[in-house]
């Protein structure tokens, strides 16, 4: 029968027979109701009339109705009736005389008074009866069609969510997307991902407008700059900026005072190599570290000379310079090739120090962190042709901060923020997952923005980018365009447990085949399909708060922002290369030995030994 699986003539014969069928079905639920509503009518009637009569108005109506028929309808002229009287006596009276006796008239005027009444219930009755009957069908067939909730995550709309938080628990006047968020899950970390111009950032100023009003301390990585127009306060807040005029200054040896944080910093300046030896990572990692701490006691330090003594100077000065420390036994003589290995590793990390302002007080972040007083807010801004040059100093500030934040008092009353947009952009943060598993007792509230999640992966890991999400208890879900990230996101949002019913209908040309069979069947869904990620517009998005509140839907609206500052204002490289060179002693005043380096050559030793 195949020809009708595809044909004219087989969908008019689906078509019809199903018709037909579902019509036999509803008249045969029109007639069921019917006869009981008729039935349901009559009791109605009856009741009533009993109630509201006494028996010998009932017996004279009976009577009443006798008389008429065998006088009027069956012409009996000498027809008689009997009537039972309430005290037992009976009497038989001529029909001709009952029709006409005025007071058994009157009798029977209140009897049909009665039976009018007694209509006009049957008919309320009969209403009442059809719309709780129509209430009842409708709401069990609703029953049987829909899905049936048994365990699991639930989606509702944003209002319903927002009015179970506010029933439930205690909020702290955070909020995306107008939801208020409980203030215990503050510093249990949001995860704000999407794809580019689906709304990150209108949850991020958003975010940044209730930190601002309560006064509370931020970090914030700001590639695009929008957060710097908007709420940077020139005076107050820190820029760290390479190539940003407002830029502050910043070194390695104002961050770091203790030995290991030397070895800190340098692991996250150096991450690990995609490659499966450790070796040159860790190696360079050591050099790093020993030529930092060595260098922390010379009166003429800058980030420009380290650079370039590791970069430029003779590898057997730098030996000599590192002899005594762990660098030296990496950059043994007689191992030029390896040597040169590591310091190529080297290079290709610590360029972006070279750029950095050596005029001016330095910014230390984990002195920031440790100073609870006021609101100041730090911004770390770049732009986009500059994220490769910078993305190794950028993770070595965030990761500093990072783990500045478990190096506080612990205050759980504290709200500290760390909000990182782009987070895959960045090399891997090392202390990034310690922060979020252990902030949470220091007031450190995380916000991490991804874009794609094979992205993250390709920095992090799979085990590892899945345990930075499962650290964050809110997420923020907006449209991924790529079916991978949908996917990771949908299963983020969690899966519902319910009954659902299958509906299967058979036909044929016998009647006796066609029927309708309903079975229910549990099965896990996702609350949020991975396409309907994809295919959301842009604003709106999901909000999973965790713990025992549903899923919610949202749409955003853009709040036009007054803008009071540059997002970036570009430095002048020249400018202050030129400060520095006429800074210098020898521009001063001659003298040949250079005691402020600026771009340092090999001459600038002494004695065969660095400086």
């Amino acid at each position: 029968m195949s020809i009708f699986r595809g044909s004219n003539i087989g969908n008019v014969t689906r078509g019809g027979q199903t018709t037909i069928h579902y019509l036999r079905m509803i008249w045969q639920v029109v007639v069921q109701f019917s006869r009981l509503c008729l039935i349901l009518f009559v009791l109605a009637i009856a009741t009533t009339y009993w109630v509201k009569t006494t028996p010998l108005e009932r017996s004279l109506a009976v009577g009443y109705i006798e008389a008429y028929v065998k006088y009027e309808g069956l012409k009996i002229d000498d027809a008689t009736v009997s009537v039972t009287y309430p005290d037992g006596r009976s009497r038989t009276i001529p029909a001709v005389g009952f029709l006409r006796n005025q007071e058994i008239h009157r009798v029977l005027d209140r009897s049909t008074h009665a039976l009018a009444f007694g209509v006009v219930f049957g008919f309320l009755a009969l209403a009442v009866f059809g719309f709780v009957a129509w209430r009842f069908l409708n709401s069990t067939g609703e029953d049987f069609a829909n899905e049936e909730f048994v365990r699991g995550g639930k989606l509702v709309d944003s209002k319903e969510l927002t009015k179970a938080i506010k029933r439930t628990t205690k909020t702290g006047g955070m909020t995306v997307a107008n939801i208020p968020i409980p203030k215990d899950s503050e510093p249990a970390h949001f995860l704000i991902v999407g794809a580019p111009g689906t709304g990150k950032s209108v949850t991020y100023k958003e975010m940044a407008e209730v930190i601002r009003k309560r006064g509370e301390r931020a970090i914030f990585y700001d590639p695009s700059g929008e957060l710097v127009e908007n709420f940077y306060r020139e005076g107050h807040d820190v820029i760290l900026s390479t190539f940003a005029a407002r830029g502050r200054a910043w070194d390695i040896w104002t961050e770091c005072k203790e030995d290991y944080e030397f070895d800190q910093l340098a692991t996250s300046f150096i991450p690990d190599q995609k490659s499966n030896d450790p070796f040159w990572a860790t190696a360079a990692r050591i050099v790093f570290a020993a030529m930092a701490r060595k260098l922390a006691t010379h009166p003429q330090r800058s980030n420009k000379l380290l650079v370039d003594k590791i970069l430029n100077a003779d590898m057997e000065e730098i030996i000599g310079f590192l002899k005594g420390t762990e660098g030296a036994s990496i950059l043994s003589e007689g191992a030029e090739k390896m040597a040169s290995s590591v310091r190529a590793v080297m290079a290709t990390y610590i360029r972006p120090l070279k750029y950095l302002q050596d005029n001016g007080p330095t910014f230390s972040i984990k002195e920031w962190a440790r100073n609870d007083d006021g609101d100041q807010w730090v911004f770390i801004t770049r732009k986009d042709d500059q994220k490769d040059v910078v993305k190794p100093l950028i993770t070595a500030w965030l990761d500093t901060a990072s783990s500045a934040i478990l190096s506080m008092e612990p205050c759980r009353d504290r709200r500290i923020w760390l909000l990182i947009d782009e987070l895959p952009s960045l090399n891997r943060l090392p202390t990034i997952t310690d922060t979020l598993a252990q902030s949470r007792k220091f007031g450190g509230c995380g916000v991490l923005g991804v874009q794609s999640y094979p992205q993250l992966v390709s920095i992090y890991g799979r085990d590892e980018a899945d345990t930075l999400a499962g650290m964050c208890s809110t997420w923020a879900v907006f449209r991924f365009n790529e079916e991978r990230s949908a996917k990771w996101a949908s299963l983020g949002l969690g899966s519902i447990e319910q009954l659902e019913t299958n509906e299967g209908i058979s036909y044929g040309v016998n009647d006796i085949r066609d029927g309708v069979s309903l079975n229910r069947q549990r099965h896990v869904r996702p609350i949020v399909l991975p396409t309907e990620i994809q295919f959301l517009p842009d604003l709106v998005g999901y909000l999973k708060l965790g713990r025992s509140f549903p899923v919610a839907q949202f749409k955003l609206k853009r709040k036009p922002l007054k803008k009071i500052a540059e997002g970036f204002i570009h430095r002048d490289l020249k400018g202050d290369l030129l400060e520095a060179v006429e800074a210098a002693p020898e521009a001063k005043d001659g003298n040949s030995e250079t005691t402020a380096p600026v771009e340092s050559k090999k001459n600038d030793y002494v004695d065969g030994a660095l400086f």
